[in-house]
């Protein structure tokens, strides 16, 4: 049976070569009975994939452990779940899933083809071929799943510890569902670069795709963060990791797009720029997977280094250098790409700025996750660029994003006139200044954090200011706003959950920490709790065995009892003990609890505690976000958006057909606008109860640990990175080197030692790489900090002197037309004098 499998992948594999080579035939002679073939070959991929990942599943199920893969990831005692998710645990598991992926949303994407978007047809069976052909090349070559292991192995190896754990059972299958939808974009993309132009229906296609696309991989990179917070034991859900950056930046390029998409789609502009951005987007997909299982970084997320690296670098370098060449030798051919235009204060160049933040985001991670290796293969130096690096530009985007989101949401098209700006603008931001100074005034706000909190407030109620007016010009008519303006109304929400997101990260920088050894029935005061050690218990399920520690937290103000049982973690296949951490969250933050250590015989435990404030808003902006792309994704492109102007009056629509809407719902308008008054109040509600996190939550609360840190070394130890542990800081760690590294602090700081000199002693011990910021006394490091800064300043005052000069340029050809015309109006005149 295993042998039927395999041969079903060579079957895949000879129908992808034939949907790739008739494809490209049928762009220089069409021909429906080829197209056709070509289309049916590329469906039958989807059944070949499918029926050799049933036969690996059947394997796993089975424990069929002649077959590598299945020994190698999988055992006899792994419970049901975690042997179902086994299937994409390691390399060539994960790699036929994202190729089952790939090959049933190719299947579903030609079946739904639009009539309108037949011509394509030749194009997109070529995109869809090549790159099925590359992921079932590996299938059969270098990641062969279904590779027999002789003698057969007994019993199985298990799978990686770390992935036993429900959200990485759903992570991955989601972030590789993300980067295959994303593989329509990009055919849809090549073949408008082929042919030279593009439609209405093909910007409706992409748009649907992209923002499924976008909901998907915003899901799984929220699954990975938390994963990574119930799991790892640092506190954290995003620590800028090689492979976190990996799966960011393609989320990155295809907001960026998303937003091209949207001037595109409204005035004809950018349309270079949208296809670069929706195939860069596919491409980038592929930097992970490299990164990954070349073995060229080292990441918690890292498999072990293999032959499939170069391969993945060679088919991410052709992607990049296609998209490239695409872009410059076919892209003057689409309709509006030479126009000159007229760029003012309005929407466009609002979200223009809007898409700078987004690549200048994305090049600060491209930089910082590859210049690393270029830097080490060039030049035999190691640098490291770790989270700090990375938040010190971040707060600067975000506010940049949160401030063009408030202002650019008010600007209509082509004009940059705001309605009502007192009630729209001024009236928000003195409600956010009063809500702001409450909240300053009850919870002792820092400086940043106030302003940080009246910007977000502001913004949000600036959005919701917006969506009154809006309601207001269409006469609080709900049926005719939720038929024709779903997709602002989508976006509204979506950018109300990315400010709750904003709101939750901002509690990164106000967490509390602290260390504490207990002995059994003995308690400690943390941060308004009293924690008591209940004693250690022990459980055992299937081929994992817990060291169980129950701690009862006292709440000091209500006396509220809970029971939070952080725990150790050991697997049949390592020797290692795992974190499984104990959480009791609430609305206002989460109490994070790990089991350091602990001994069995007097039941005492080692305690690391984490107050983290604003958590809840982190996931709770992705439901909210999700909400958003759903109400977005269902409007159909035949009911267009309906656009108000600066004087209410509606733009873009049949007037006819408008007042034929009021008049047929005048007699339940009462009613629309109770259902409009709900709506209003549902957002607002929505919002602050996110927001509540933030607001609530003790910016400096008082803490009496049993064992606190002395803060010089804490400033010196979260510089320093873990020589053994990836995206860590020495004051994090637990690893012995890093042990060693808080003792040697410790002991200079008793000599009288500065931070400077204890910083120069480790960077001579180590060398620079034992920084986890490049240093900037360095010529490099001084380099790699000044571009971004550069470019953070410089980048809008160039984007201001394009815009300018595409306005004087059109303005000059407009000038050269009116003359044009004055001349052959006088040519005419003197013929007809003659005559």
């Amino acid at each position: 049976m295993i042998e039927v499998g395999y041969f079903s992948f060579c079957l895949a594999f000879l129908f992808s070569i034939y949907g790739l080579l008739m494809g490209g035939y049928s762009l220089f002679k069409p021909n429906i009975a080829v197209i056709s073939s070509a289309r049916n070959a590329l469906i039958c991929v989807f059944f070949c994939v499918l029926f050799s990942s049933l036969i690996l599943w059947n394997a796993i199920f089975f424990h069929d452990f002649s077959v590598k893969y299945v020994y190698k990831h999988s055992s006899i005692d792994m419970p049901p779940l975690y042997l179902f998710t086994s299937f994409w645990s390691a390399l060539e598991g994960s790699h036929l899933l994202w190729t089952l992926l790939m090959s049933a949303i190719v299947t579903l994407s030609l079946v739904t083809v639009k009539k309108e978007n037949n011509s394509y047809f030749p194009a997109l069976c070529l995109a869809y071929g090549c790159s099925l052909f590359f992921m079932l090349f590996l299938n059969v070559t270098y990641s062969a799943p279904l590779e027999r292991l002789f003698p057969a192995g007994k019993f199985g190896e298990g799978m990686n510890a770390l992935l036993q754990n429900p959200y990485m059972a759903i992570h991955p299958p989601m972030l590789f569902t993300g980067y295959c939808l994303l593989i329509v974009p990009f055919a849809y993309s090549f073949a408008a670069l082929i042919y030279g132009k593009f439609s209405p229906q093909w910007i409706s296609t992409v748009r649907t795709w992209n923002l499924y696309s976008w909901a998907v991989l915003t899901i799984a990179i929220f699954l990975g963060g938390k994963w990574a917070y119930v799991e790892l034991g640092w506190g954290g859900y995003w620590g800028w990791d090689p492979v976190e950056n990996s799966s960011f930046m393609p989320w990155l390029a295809l907001t960026a797009g998303l937003h091209t998409l949207l001037i595109t789609d409204k005035t004809g502009r950018l349309p270079r720029l949208l296809l670069f951005l929706n195939m860069l987007a596919f491409a980038l997909t592929f930097l992970g997977t490299f990164i990954t299982r070349s073995g060229v970084i080292s990441s918690v997320h890292s498999f072990a280094e293999s032959e499939i690296g170069p391969a993945y670098l060679i088919w991410v370098v052709f992607l990049l250098t296609l998209t490239t060449g695409l872009v410059l030798l076919r892209g003057y051919l689409l309709p509006g790409a030479a126009k000159a235009n007229d760029w003012r204060v309005s929407k466009e160049s609002a979200l223009l700025f809007t898409i700078f933040f987004f690549l200048f985001l994305l090049a600060l991670v491209f930089i910082g996750t590859i210049l690393p290796l270029v830097v080490e293969a060039t030049r035999g130096i190691k640098i490291s660029i770790q989270q700090p690096f990375f938040n010190a530009f971040a707060p600067w985007i975000g506010f940049g994003l949160v401030l063009l989101l408030g202002i650019g949401n008010l600007f209509r098209w082509k004009n940059g006139k705001i309605p009502n700006p007192i009630y729209c603008l001024l009236l928000p931001f003195i409600l956010a200044g009063a809500l702001t100074y409450f909240i300053k005034l009850e919870h002792a706000l820092d400086f940043k954090n106030t302003i940080a909190f009246q910007i977000i407030i502001w913004t949000s109620l600036v959005l919701i200011m917006d969506l009154i007016y809006k309601l207001k010009a269409l006469r609080w008519n709900t049926k005719l706003f939720i038929i024709y303006n779903r997709p602002y109304l989508g976006s509204i929400i979506i950018h109300l959950g990315f400010l709750c997101a904003i709101a939750g990260f901002i509690g990164n920088y106000r967490g509390v920490s602290a260390e504490v050894n207990l002995k059994l029935h003995e308690s400690t005061e943390f941060n308004g709790y009293i924690l008591k050690n209940e004693g250690l218990g022990y459980n055992r399920e299937y081929n994992a065995q817990y060291v169980i520690n129950k701690i009862k937290a006292v709440k000091q103000d209500s006396k509220e009892e809970v029971f939070i049982l952080p725990m150790r973690s050991k697997f049949t296949n390592n020797e290692q003990w795992f974190n499984e951490i104990g959480i009791h969250s609430t609305i206002w933050h989460d109490l994070y609890i790990v089991l350091a250590s602990f001994d069995i015989n007097s039941q005492s435990v080692s305690l690391k505690i984490n107050w983290n404030p604003t958590v809840k808003l982190v996931w709770t902006s992705l439901l909210i976000m999700i909400l958003g792309a759903a109400i977005a994704v269902s409007h159909k492109i035949r009911k267009r958006s309906l656009e108000i102007d600066e004087n209410g009056t509606i733009k873009d629509t049949n007037v006819d057909d408008y007042l034929a809407l009021i008049l047929s719902s005048n007699n339940s308008e009462s009613s629309s606008k109770i259902s409009s008054s709900m709506l209003i109040i549902f957002i607002i509600s929505l919002f602050s109860f996110g927001l509540s996190g933030s607001v609530f939550a003790q910016s400096e609360p008082k803490l009496v640990p049993v064992l606190q840190l002395d803060p010089k070394l804490v400033d010196v130890a979260q510089e320093l990175r873990c020589p053994t542990c990836i995206g860590m800081s020495v004051l994090e760690s637990d690893t012995l080197q890093s042990v060693a590294m808080r003792t040697e602090i410790e002991k200079q700081l008793t000599e009288g030692k500065n931070k400077e000199q204890i910083i120069d002693y480790f960077k001579k011990a180590y060398g620079p790489w034992i920084l986890r910021e490049p240093d900037s006394k360095s010529s490099l490091g001084f380099l790699i900090w000044l571009i971004p800064v550069l470019g953070i300043i410089l980048g809008p005052l160039f984007i201001i002197f394009c815009l300018k000069r595409a306005r004087n340029k059109m303005h000059i050809e407009n000038e050269k037309l009116l003359q044009e015309i004055k001349k052959f109006v006088k040519i005419k005149k003197e013929e007809i004098g003659k005559c």
